[in-house]
């Protein structure tokens, strides 16, 4: 596996090249890495022979070819931007690798302290999901004591609320499970391929969840019916709760938008954070449920 320094390097490499959208010469490449990227703190030089043998290990860890073109330099083959899920992707693994800096630069950062765990995990997982190769691991749950040994085969890296999560498929049940980077211990690639079941679409499991958690009994997604205060309700519109959100109605008074998603309690956790600047309209159980949460939170004396 490659070191820190040699992962933010090739990482930036990327992005570099990425955003030039053309092909760019070698100079410029090592100039923009030695003098205005994160990985110039860290490495102290950066050869063409170097940069050569960083080209494989950026196709392999990002799906992504660099080529060259004669007289001109080198470009990313693939021109279509990165999707938004791709690019919290590679902004996760360069968040990790930033936090490797060294201690001389602690002066200058001053990170947000509760910052996500198990980021380190995020490219070999992503390898794993790309060779089809099964992973083992120790999991611990918050409500458990001892971690227990999980072999599964990685299907999709996942975010929500700025902490990372694998779909993966359990060896031996095939059934899929969610598992949360930061509580995942020694990770480990067995080499044992596996394939996954035509009947399980990664690229969808998660459509209409608000979160990591999808109901295994069977039940459907709900249209939600939200009724927010003006302000929240802007706030709300700039930043939709879920895909599927569509604005109904906007007056001086209130904003009201449908989500279709399944009723879980992450979703139930989002509406109380709201407080009084949301009203659940449908569906009636819903309505109930957030209601006697409210008046059990403040009880009358």
């Amino acid at each position: 596996m490659a070191s820190h320094p040699a992962q933010l390097r090739q990482r930036e490499v990327l992005a570099y090249l990425q955003r030039a959208g053309r092909a760019v010469p070698f100079a410029s490449i090592q100039r923009y890495i030695l003098e205005q990227s994160p990985a110039g703190d860290l490495i102290r030089s950066y050869s063409e022979r170097t940069f050569q043998r960083d080209l494989p290990l950026i196709a392999e860890a990002t799906g992504f070819t660099i080529k060259a073109r004669r007289n001109e330099g080198y470009y990313v083959a693939e021109q279509e931007p990165l999707l938004p899920d791709q690019q919290r992707l590679l902004d996760a693994m360069a968040l990790h690798q930033f936090f490797q800096l060294p201690a001389a630069l602690g002066p200058f950062v001053q990170p947000e302290p509760r910052r996500p765990l198990g980021l380190e995990h995020l490219r070999p997982l992503l390898h794993a999901a790309q060779a089809g190769e099964l992973v083992e691991f120790e999991y611990l749950k918050h409500w458990e004591a001892r971690p227990q040994r999980r072999t599964v085969g990685p299907l999709l890296l996942r975010e929500f609320r700025g902490r990372w999560y694998v779909l993966g498929l359990m060896a031996g049940s095939g059934w899929p499970a969610c598992f949360g980077l930061d509580r995942i211990q020694h990770l480990t690639s067995t080499g044992r391929a596996f394939t996954p079941p035509t009947d399980c679409d990664a690229a969808t499991y998660f459509t209409h969840c608000f979160g990591i958690t999808r109901p295994t009994n069977g039940e459907q997604p709900q249209e939600i019916r939200l009724r927010f205060e003006p302000v929240q309700g802007r706030y709300a519109l700039s930043y939709p709760l879920h895909a599927s959100q569509q604005r109904v109605a906007e007056t001086d008074d209130e904003i009201l938008i449908n989500i279709t998603v399944y009723d879980t309690h992450e979703l139930r956790m989002e509406l109380l954070s709201y407080g009084p600047d949301v009203e659940v309209l449908a569906p009636p159980a819903l309505r109930h449920w957030v209601r006697k949460t409210h008046l059990a939170a403040a009880p009358h004396k």
